[in-house]
């Protein structure tokens, strides 16, 4: 008998190794299922709860503001150059009364209640030459419906003064000076906080990442197969960049990834061409990554993440790749937010892309809003720091009621895009 449990204890430890780490990747598997993340930012921000000032809304045109509709633009200019009319209040989203809307109190607080499973989220790509944040999306999860949308942010958008892909740059400045242990994210939560107030929204997670990150991450998975939708020539040493990427469908590696999203030298709209291709490429990313098995997962974050700031924790992270896997294709809204390119006075000025009160407005309501309750028009840029009200050009534009153009991921896997090139 003795004999029979010689090879027993022999291979013991091997067998109970082997237990162990089955049970160690069943809790792993459980605690995967399990884990929902944390809601820094759960109470009712105050920029709801404060009285306006502002005039009563317009009377509202019967008929709703669909994303699909066109309208026409505003011709009308204010009566003077430093005409501060606070402009009406935007037709109200489909599916929402005016009996829906109201302006809260601290008393009735309870009526911004957040909805179940609903988070957002601001990535920011950060210029490592210049330190501006040339890439700005807000991703909306509803975690619970499996849905999302992706809302890009152009970089030339007017916000306080300048154009908002230097904000955080200008944050960064004022955390370093002063002393702060970490200015990067001293930084991103200031610029969380901006977007937050000017657009009635909440941001609960943030996530800066740097071009070194972005490559890496996109080499870990193998590269990403994009259909180019033109071709792409540029070099600029300055910037150590060199693109030169032929038209038609390729599996890209980190380098071409980054040119593709950077590129926009011959785009007859400039960066707004740049803005449509990224699209493209976070939508085939989201459809390559959907092929990572849950083992490789959390390697993959990890060869990401040390390239890349974020307010997340591991977990948080691995909570978001998983949801983003589950997504149907068909349930992922891509837009950008409506607004138009100006110069800030009409013929002379900077540049700007001054964006739709109205269109934006509606943006935020179908794809933004974390609470159970509409955000009130009145509480929407209250103090016009998406324009600047002594410019007619701007202020015009300003009230101009746009529309969003959307797409799924499907559709952009399926039809790709079309950008306009200089002949």
């Amino acid at each position: 008998m003795s004999k029979k449990q010689k090879p027993i204890k022999r291979h013991f430890p091997w067998l109970f190794l082997s237990l162990l780490l089955v049970f160690c990747l069943w809790l792993t598997y459980l605690w995967g299922v399990f884990y929902i993340p944390s809601l820094p930012r759960a109470e009712i921000p105050p920029f709801l709860l404060t009285q306006t000032e502002t005039a009563p809304p317009a009377e509202q045109n019967p008929a709703s503001v669909t994303d699909d509709t066109a309208l026409s633009p505003v011709t009308a200019e204010p009566d003077s150059v430093g005409d501060t009319e606070t402009p009406s209040s935007p037709a109200l989203p489909v599916g929402i009364t005016a009996a829906e809307t109201c302006i809260p109190t601290p008393a009735d607080s309870d009526i911004y209640a957040r909805r179940s499973g609903v988070y957002n989220i601001l990535c920011a790509g950060r210029d490592d030459a210049a330190f501006n944040t040339d890439v700005l999306i807000l991703v909306s999860f509803d975690t619970d419906n499996g849905t999302a949308a992706v809302v890009q942010i152009p970089r030339d958008t007017y916000l306080d003064g300048g154009k908002i892909n230097a904000l955080w740059a200008k944050k960064r400045t004022a955390a370093k000076k002063n002393a702060s242990p970490n200015a990067d994210a001293d930084a991103m939560d200031a610029l969380c906080n901006t977007l937050e107030e000017t657009l009635c929204i909440r941001i609960d997670h943030w996530v800066l990442c740097g071009l070194t990150a972005f490559r890496e991450a996109v080499d870990a998975l193998g590269g990403v197969t994009v259909d180019v939708p033109c071709d792409m020539h540029y070099d600029d040493p300055a910037q150590n960049l060199s693109i030169h990427l032929s038209a038609g469908k390729q599996n890209l590696n980190g380098v071409q990834a980054e040119g593709l999203v950077r590129f926009r030298a011959d785009y007859v709209r400039g960066d707004l061409g740049r803005v449509d291709v990224q699209k493209l490429f976070l939508s085939a990313l989201l459809e390559k990554g959907r092929d990572v098995s849950l083992l490789q997962l959390p390697s993959l974050i990890k060869t990401a993440a040390k390239h890349l700031s974020t307010g997340m924790s591991f977990s948080d992270l691995l909570f978001f790749a998983k949801s983003a896997q589950k997504l149907d294709l068909s349930r992922v809204t891509f837009l950008t937010l409506p607004g138009t390119d100006c110069r800030e006075y009409g013929d002379s000025g900077a540049w700007y892309y001054v964006l739709s009160r109205e269109g934006v407005w509606n943006v935020v309501n179908r794809h933004l809003n974390v609470y159970q309750t509409p955000i009130d028009a009145k509480f929407f840029d209250r103090d016009y720091r998406l324009t600047n009200p002594s410019s007619k050009a701007m202020l015009t534009y300003y009230k101009t009621p746009l529309t969003a153009d959307t797409a799924t991921a499907e559709n952009l896997n399926t039809d790709g895009v079309h950008v306009a090139v200089i002949p």
